[in-house]
This record gives structure tokens, sequence and C-alpha cells, in this order.
């Protein structure tokens, strides 16, 4: 056998073979750089508001949909919140300079101070959280304000509270039945049950699926360090989304499940009893469902923990409206405020409304005819 066609020794097959697969890393490594791939990393998001919570900020690192009008870099727009007792955007401008302006009412509802209640137009209480009050969303883009659009023989007031949840919402409900309303909606978010203290203890950090906190910096843009490995970055970020996402999504499933059986009996409890507050005051009460912004091409992943709601729902005699179906098919992404923040945008809150202007209408005439 000639030299030429003799087998090569092992270890020198071994080597060729480290050598050939350090070459395809190096060579990776360098079009990763090249190309400015790297995890995506944001600033995070920051909400602002006065000492009488009547003026607000939601702010944001940038504008990828070209959606926040707002910009702080304009030293008249920020005199003007300065004046309104929002003088923080000062130190914030730097990191997020785009924003979203809220206003509210004495009551602590969003929009305008609410006039005095006219007889002939029935007046329409909403309810949540983040999701109602439009966390990111112009106000004349929420939901609320689409839904008051499409009914002009009705008044509606949009008391949604970013981060309340039970009890809180109930007790809420409580507060503002002073507005007198015809109907009570409460928009339910998948977050906002009751949890029991072994539920809660049992959690570690997780993604809701609401606000990507995973990715967010509190200092700094989140580049990666000059010598970091772009490669391995990327497949530790990847195989820590998948675990985070695999503990999360058994979280909500839980939620409404036998691990957190005592928060969610507490939950229906809850429902019952605000139900019969909105009766005492001589007005209708509605549920109407959020689906979470994730999954909705094809493959949502919390289908079964909606019909769990909605089943025990009906069971105690309330009246409830799953908007899930008309979010079915939609790119998840484009329903998104932010690639950080994963609230409904615009787009969310026009199918929301779209969904359940229709639940609405039907529980206003099923009052009217009592």
């Amino acid at each position: 056998m000639s030299a030429a066609h003799r087998p090569r020794p092992l270890a020198q097959r071994a080597g060729l073979a480290v050598a050939s697969t350090l070459a395809s890393l190096l060579l990776a490594e360098l079009l990763l750089r090249a190309l400015g791939i790297a995890p995506a990393r944001y600033r995070q998001p920051v909400h602002l508001e006065t000492a009488d919570k009547r003026h607000g900020v939601d702010l944001y690192p940038d504008d990828p949909r070209g959606y926040f009008r707002l910009d702080l870099r304009d030293l008249s727009l920020r005199s003007a919140l300065c004046e309104e007792g929002l003088a923080e955007v000062e130190a914030r401008v730097a990191r997020t300079p785009f924003a979203v302006r809220g206003r509210y009412s004495a009551e602590l509802c969003r929009g305008g101070d609410i006039p005095p209640r006219r007889p002939e137009r029935a007046r329409v209480l909403v309810i949540g959280d983040s999701f109602t009050e439009g966390q990111g969303v112009h106000e004349e883009d929420t939901f609320v304000a689409r839904l008051a659009a499409a009914m002009p023989e009705a008044e509606l007031l949009n008391c949604g509270r970013r981060g309340y949840d039970f009890p809180r919402l109930r007790e809420w409900l409580e507060l503002r039945m002073t507005l007198r309303p015809d109907l009570v909606v409460y928009a339910m978010v998948l977050n906002d049950p009751h949890q029991s203290e072994a539920f809660h203890a049992r959690q570690a950090y997780l993604d809701d699926w609401i606000l990507d906190r995973r990715r967010m910096v509190s200092e700094g843009d989140g580049a990666p360090p000059p010598l970091s490995l772009r490669l391995f970055a990327l497949l530790a970020d990847r195989l820590e989304g998948a675990r985070v996402g695999a503990e999360t999504e058994r979280w909500y499933h839980g939620m409404v499940g036998s691990e957190n059986a005592e928060g969610w009996q507490r939950t229906l409890d809850d429902l019952g009893r605000m139900r019969d507050t909105a009766r005492a005051g001589g007005a209708g009460f509605l549920v109407v469902l959020w689906p979470l912004m994730i999954g909705l091409e094809a493959n949502y992943p919390f289908e079964d923990t909606h019909r769990t709601i909605a089943a025990a729902l009906e069971a105690r005699g309330l009246a409830v409206h799953d908007a899930l179906p008309a979010f079915r098919g939609a790119e998840t992404a484009s329903l998104w405020v932010h690639p950080a923040d994963h609230h409904p945008n615009e787009l969310g809150h026009a199918r929301f409304a779209d969904a359940i202007e229709p639940a609405v209408r039907a529980a206003l005439e099923r009052r009217s005819t009592r």
C-alpha cells in the first residue's frame, strides 16, 4: 500500500476532526459577530405616575412599530410632563425616551373627569388589570374606548388598574359601585386568581408571558461582553428560555387546577360576591376573558385553562364570554406593545373589543328587560 493511501493513525484523524470542529465554531462565531446577532436584551420599560395618580407615562427604550408618538428628547414635552408632576422623566430620557401618556379621573379611572350620570344612557363600568387599563396603549385605542365608539348609546368607563388581581379586584368593584353602573364588565386575565400560600411558595422566577423580565436589563444595554462567545450565549439563552417556558406553562395550568385549589376556590367565591355586589346596585355582571399573547398562531397552550374557567363560572350562574376564538391564528408578536412588553397593543385591543361587543350588548339588553 502506498503512503498516499495508507490509513491515518487514529490520533491524527481525531486531531483533524477537532481542528475542523473548532474552525467551524470560529467561523460561526465570526459570522454572528459580523451580523450583530446576540441574545435579545432590552432596557427595562418604566411606568411613572404623579403622587395623586391622575397622570402617568409608560416609557420604552425604542419604538419598533412607530406607535409611541411622544419622544422625551423633546424638551418642551419634558417640561410639560414635569409641570404635571412627572419630574422623574428627566432621569429616564436617556434609557427610555418613548412614551405613552395616561390621564385618570378622580376615581382613578382612565380618561378625563367622569361627567354626571345621564339616565337616558346606560353606564358600563369596566374593571380589570393592566390589560383593561391599556398599558402601553393610547387611551383612544383601548378596547373600552373602542366599545364606547361602537356603542354611542352607552357610556363606558375604563376603571382598569394595572397590578390589580384578587382580592383587590373585588374590593375595587365595591369602591367603584358609587358610579352607579347599569352593567359591570370584568375583563379577566389568566394570572388574576388568588394564589394559595403553598402554591405561591413553590413558584421560582418565571416568565409570566406578559413582561419579558428575563430579557430586561435595568443597567447598561444588555450587550454581551466583548470576549464572550455569541454562539454559546445564544444556545444557553435558548435552553434557559425553554426551561422557564415549561415551568411557566405548568404554573398557569396549576392556577385553576389542583395545585392551587384553595386559591381558585377563593377566586370563584369572590366572583360570586362581585356579581352580588353589582346586583345589589342594580347592575348586571359579565365576565369577559382575555387570552395571553402567546402561541396564537396554532398552539395556544392554555385552551384547557380557558375551558376550565368558563365552565366553573357558568356552573355558578355567572355570565362569561371568552374572546380567545377571535385571536386564534393571529401572528402573536404583531399584537405585542413592545418586544419586551407582551401586553396587547392597539391591534389586540381592537380584536378584543370586536369579540366582546355582542356579549356586552346582550348583557345590557338582559338588564333592560328584567
